[in-house]
């Protein structure tokens, strides 16, 4: 029997996403826990960097080049100096569930990971258990933070970022072990659509009613072009339901109050991380949703499945915060995903498919007008009937809905497990 303990870090609402989503999809019969970092430190360097303009600056500064480097070994340094309360916690687990014969530890954030790698050899001797520690990387990002030293196993969504991690830890003589899955989604989200409910693409062949989720990210970024962009699309006359979820703090109250009163708007409101994740999923159980104006964060890889499963729907993309969303971007673009700011997108004669997902442009005025000419155009209707995956792509081991199983299969596989 085994012990999983799941691991994650409150930057957001991305690492709690793939968490569930692999907690969701593991095998059953063993024991596991959910253990969140609370570190303030980690919440308030990712509302910083990116909310405050100088904090995107210097976050952007730390994550190339000779900065990157400076920022990884630092950064690395005190996550190992500060370990202490975690290591205590984590051997606490392990010795209430003394029946287990190893202990996997699934880490859906770097900092945590670390913490767990500079000690899992001393708690193996004190413990004598054997631990395993996994991590997830949660973007399609090379960031050199999330090379792991003590990982036995890091699972990434694409073998260019592969690459760029071997490479790295080749350089410090460090063995990189990894596999390359498609990214873990969650089972609500990869499921098909119902044949009852019709398919994503009725909508917009019968005239009817859009569904569109607009999901404020854990950093509440953006707010102001997202509350612009609303208030212009529900002035169109198209027939809109605007679905906006949200997570309850002082920051959006006065963005709910006004949301709220606008015709077509219907405004969830999670009372923390965990319930604003799942009303999420709960969201596009219930209903087809069509359109989600988003930001290019884990939220992009939605993008790897078809509009046939439930959390296919068309992505709009705001401007990305970070290295780890241009490189999201990067990935869909590799894959012919992504079309650019306010792309034509026209019916190809030649067989090839349409995109997944469209940069809006960054005015709201302009992507309220992108997303109107959209629809009357038939852009929308094409991308959610003329879809299909390049046969590259499929072949890459990076696109589908099976990013989670696999996650446990090639685990299962690889630790040898009967």
């Amino acid at each position: 029997m085994k012990l999983l303990i799941f691991t994650y870090a409150p930057a957001g609402l991305g690492h709690l996403r793939v968490t569930d989503a692999l907690a969701d999809a593991m095998p059953l019969g063993n024991p596991y826990y959910l253990l969140g970092s609370i570190d303030k430190f980690i919440t308030w360097a990712h509302r910083f960097t990116s909310l405050n303009s100088f904090g995107k600056f210097i976050f952007l500064k730390s994550q190339y080049g000779i900065f990157e480097e400076i920022f990884t070994r630092g950064y690395r340094r005190f996550l190992v100096m500060t370990a202490g309360s975690l290591y205590k916690d984590v051997k606490k687990i392990i010795e209430e569930n003394s029946q287990v014969e190893e202990v996997w530890v699934i880490a859906t954030h770097f900092g945590m990971a670390h913490q767990i790698g500079s000690f899992k050899d001393r708690l193996m001797k004190e413990t004598g258990k054997k631990i395993r520690l996994v991590v997830q990387v949660t973007d399609d990002t090379s960031q050199r933070i999330w090379c792991i030293w003590g990982a036995d196993l890091t699972f990434v969504p694409s073998r260019h970022v592969q690459k760029e991690f071997e490479e790295y830890a080749a350089r410090y003589n460090y063995k990189f072990v990894s596999e390359v899955i498609p990214y873990p989604l969650s089972p609500t989200l990869t499921a098909m659509i119902p044949k009852e409910k019709g398919s994503r693409s009725d909508v917009f062949k019968d005239n009817g009613e859009i569904r569109i989720a607009v999901p404020i990210s854990g950093a509440m970024v953006g707010l102001a072009f997202v509350m612009e962009l609303i208030m212009l699309l529900s002035k169109s006359g198209k027939k809109l339901q605007i679905w906006v979820l949200v997570k309850k703090s002082s920051m959006t109250k006065v963005f709910v109050s006004v949301l709220a009163r606008i015709p077509g708007v219907i405004v969830v409101v999670g009372k923390n991380d965990a319930e604003t994740v799942g009303l999420y999923e709960l969201m596009y159980q219930e209903n087809i949703i069509h359109l989600e104006i988003t930001k290019p964060s884990e939220q992009a890889f939605k993008a790897i499945l078809s509009p046939r499963r439930v959390g296919g729907s068309i992505l709009l993309f705001t401007d990305p915060v970070g290295r780890q969303e241009i490189e999201n971007i990067e990935f869909l673009r590799r894959h012919g995903l992504v079309a650019g700011i306010g792309a034509e997108i026209h019916k190809e004669k030649n067989g090839s498919s349409a995109p997944r997902a469209i940069k809006l442009p960054r005015n709201a005025g302009d992507a309220a007008k992108y997303i109107i000419h959209a629809i009357d155009s038939g852009v929308f209707e094409y991308m959610t009937s003329g879809f299909h995956f390049s046969e590259k792509s499929l072949e890459s081991g990076e696109i589908g809905p099976l990013g989670a199983k696999k996650f446990w299969s090639v685990l299962e596989k690889k630790f040898e497990v009967k």
